[in-house]
Formats: structure tokens, C-alpha cells, sequence
């Protein structure tokens, strides 16, 4: 059996040249679908580093479903990505072509015409919210909860363009707290969590449409002292999208709380988000597409205590701009260039200039 999957698998690499995914297995109303993509980053990634090579999410996906009676489904999906930081190399230097490490493993139940219900490790709804669609570090900036190790996620069918999605997020099942002995300290622990989010979308004619998409989560943390819960986060997002013909417009704003129980005091948060893209394809015959985005977040931390030397506020701004050209639609090189900006709560300033090349190969 393990030969076959192998066997399988390898056919589907060999074969997905031209496709975004394979279907390896499809039988008796089964179907098994694997697809994903290779991503490298090569430059600059600050001043303070030399010229480095990174893998930049790449990432494999197995998709898996099976026909029920009366409109009920059973699908099951796995992805597999590689470990931040590894250092299993000659070099033992930090790197992220690591270990092969589980960001997705969920099953689930579909619905027709109501939705799908999933179990596991998964991407909440609000992960669809942003909608960025540029390249390294896009959409870096994000303020909801956009994955969880362990939740239940329902998201509904599409009714005439509108969509909607729930998500709970269950955190450390061990109840077990002991005080910290000083000078140590106690640390935080992921409690639950939870978040809805809501999709429209309309075209008005061919290539051109606009969607807009909302979404709220919530955390909640208590310690290694107490089960009590000690932080809470409110974070909110509204985002909208426009396409006509070549141009594509996106934008996006929202807000968040940090509530601390011990200690009395909130953090606010604010974030915005600009993204713009032109497809010059029709213009000069190369497909070739520029994009431009910028985002930023603010936060002020308890301004109650703040000081002529410490306003307790923070920002950091990062703006991108990258021209791509499709070799062919599933193979994407790209050159970008990032400036990244920030201000300290001390009024301290700190540029970097990211820039270099890209290479993406979706399967």
C-alpha cells in the first residue's frame, strides 16, 4: 500500500506541469487531489544582514473527499510546510529549508447548499478577510487570528454571493497552574478563542467585480498561576476589493484591543492596508504584472503612564513594490523591492530596505 501512495504521488509531481493540483485518485466517488507550490526569496533582508537565499512558505497539500448519500460529504485535508530556524545543516546556521512540520491536518463534513463543517489544525475564516495577493512579506502586518492548531470551523455556501464562516479556537487543556518562585515570572498561556466572519461578492460585468469581507476574533490567555483569564484580544477588519479589466484594488482597515486583567490597562491597536495592481499583459504583450502596497500599525500601550520621554505609541509602516512575469501561469519569477519603517514608544527610528528576487512554482 505504502509503494502505491508512493508511486502515485511521484506520477503527480511528473504530471502537474501544467496544472495547479493533480488528481491522483479518483474512484468510486473518492477523490484525492495533491498540489502546492515552491517559493525562494533571494536578497538583501536588512542592513544588518548579508545577501541570503530563503524559502519563503513553500508548501505541499494533500486534498481528500468522498460522496455521501443525500447531498452529505466527507473531506479531509493536509498540508506541509518547513520548519523557521532549523538547524540540521553543516553550516548550523538558521535557515528555513528545515524539517517537513504539519501546518494543516483537519476533516470535516459538507453540507450541499449549507456548508462544511472541519475539525483540526486549519486556517480560520477571518484568513480570508485581508486578501492580499503580493509576494515576500505580504499582508505582514495582519491583525485577526488567521490559523489555530486545534478548532471547529463552519463555513456556509455561497447565496447569491454572500457567505459567512464561524470559528472556535481551544487552547491548553492543562489546567495544571504552580506559582513562580521570583525571580521567575508567570507566562502566558492560549485559553480559547473564537471569531466570525462574513464575505459578499458581485460581478458587475466580465472582469469587472468588487467583494467585500468583515471579520472579528477573539483571544483569550491566562498563565501558568491561574486558569483566570488574564489577557484578552478584540480585533476587527473590513476589507474590500475592485477589479476592472487589468486594474486591481484592494483596502482594508481595522482595530484592536489588548485588555491585561492584572494590571488594569489596554492596548489599542490600528491598522491599514492599500494594495494596487496592474496587469500590463494588454498594454505590451509580456505578461508582466506591478503591484504596489502599504501598510501600517499603530498601537499605544496604556497612555495613562506615558512620559515626555515615552509616549507609549508605536508604528511601523512597510511599503512594497514588485513586477512579476508569468513564464507560465503556474511559474512566476518576480523582483521587489520593501522599505520597512518603525518608531519606537522611546521616538527612535529604524528603516531597512528589503530587496530582491523571487521565484514561485505552483503544482
Amino acid at each position: 500500500m505504502k509503494k502505491t501512495v508512493i508511486a502515485l504521488a511521484i506520477a503527480a509531481f511528473a504530471a502537474t506541469g501544467t496544472a495547479s493540483a493533480a488528481t491522483v485518485y479518483n474512484q468510486d466517488g473518492t477523490k484525492v487531489e495533491l498540489g502546492g507550490s515552491l517559493r525562494i526569496f533571494l536578497g538583501k533582508l536588512g542592513k544588518h544582514e548579508r545577501g541570503d537565499l530563503v524559502n519563503d512558505g513553500s508548501r505541499i497539500k494533500i486534498n481528500a473527499s468522498h460522496e455521501l448519500d443525500n447531498g452529505l460529504s466527507a473531506f479531509a485535508g493536509y498540508e506541509l510546510r518547513f520548519e523557521r530556524d532549523a538547524y540540521k545543516n553543516k553550516q548550523t546556521a538558521a535557515n528555513d529549508f528545515g524539517d517537513p512540520t504539519t501546518r494543516k491536518l483537519f476533516v470535516g463534513l459538507g453540507f450541499e447548499n449549507v456548508g462544511k463543517l472541519s475539525f483540526g489544525r486549519q486556517a480560520t475564516n477571518a484568513d480570508d478577510v485581508l486578501g492580499d495577493s503580493l509576494y515576500y512579506r505580504s499582508g505582514e502586518y495582519g491583525i485577526l487570528t488567521t490559523r489555530s492548531d486545534k478548532s471547529v470551523k463552519f463555513r456556509s455556501a455561497d447565496f447569491n454571493g454572500f457567505s459567512f464562516g464561524v470559528d472556535y479556537l481551544f487552547g491548553d487543556a492543562d489546567k495544571t497552574r504552580t506559582q513562580a518562585v521570583p525571580p521567575a515570572k508567570a507566562t502566558s498561556k492560549y485559553k480559547s478563542g473564537y471569531g466570525v466572519a462574513a464575505f459578499y461578492n458581485y460581478d458587475i460585468a466580465e472582469n469587472h467585480k468588487f467583494d467585500v469581507a468583515a471579520g472579528y476574533t477573539v483571544d483569550q490567555l491566562d498563565n501558568t498561576e491561574t486558569t483566570t483569564t488574564q489577557q484578552k484580544n478584540h480585533n476587527w477588519l473590513l476589507a474590500t476589493h475592485y477589479q476592472l479589466n487589468e486594474l486591481s484594488l484592494g483596502a482594508a482597515y481595522g482595530q484592536g484591543v489588548q485588555k491585561f486583567r492584572s494590571e488594569g490597562s489596554k492596548n489599542r491597536s490600528k491598522y491599514i492596508f492599500l494594495e494596487a495592481k496592474y496587469d500590463l499583459n494588454a498594454l505590451t504583450g509580456i505578461p508582466t504584472t506591478f503591484g504596489l502596497q502599504w501598510a501600517r500599525l499603530s498601537k499605544k500601550h496604556d497612555t495613562s503612564v506615558a512620559t515626555d520621554q515615552d509616549d507609549r505609541k508605536t508604528i511601523k509602516n512597510q511599503y512594497i513594490a514588485v513586477v512579476d512575469y508569468k513564464l507560465h501561469k503556474n511559474v512566476v519569477p518576480y523582483v521587489q523591492y520593501t522599505r520597512a519603517t518603525a518608531k519606537d514608544n522611546l521616538g527612535e527610528r529604524t528603516n531597512e530596505n528589503i530587496y530582491g528576487a523571487g521565484l514561485r512554482v505552483h503544482f
